[in-house]
């Protein structure tokens, strides 16, 4: 069985440990950063939906543009 860190020689540093434990509670309850999460999330649904409506409705567009290209070339002839 492994010894701990402790025990081989390798000093443990209980000043660290304890502070790096204070940071983690503290970030579990700092809720500063959960608003600007959340606007990132809405922003990113509404580009997501945003580029899937003009996806879908510029291929369908493409034939009413050609349709305008076309009955507009052969009237200026």
């Amino acid at each position: 069985m492994a010894k701990p860190a402790a025990q081989e020689g390798c000093p443990a540093i209980p000043g660290r440990v304890s502070r790096l434990r204070a940071l983690i509670n503290g970030l579990g309850r700092d809720r500063r950063g959960a608003t600007a999460i959340e606007y990132a999330m809405i922003g990113g649904l509404i580009f997501a939906v945003s580029a899937g409506a003009i996806r879908l409705y510029g291929a369908k567009l493409n034939t009413v543009y050609d349709k305008i290209g076309t009955t507009i070339g052969s009237n200026l002839n």
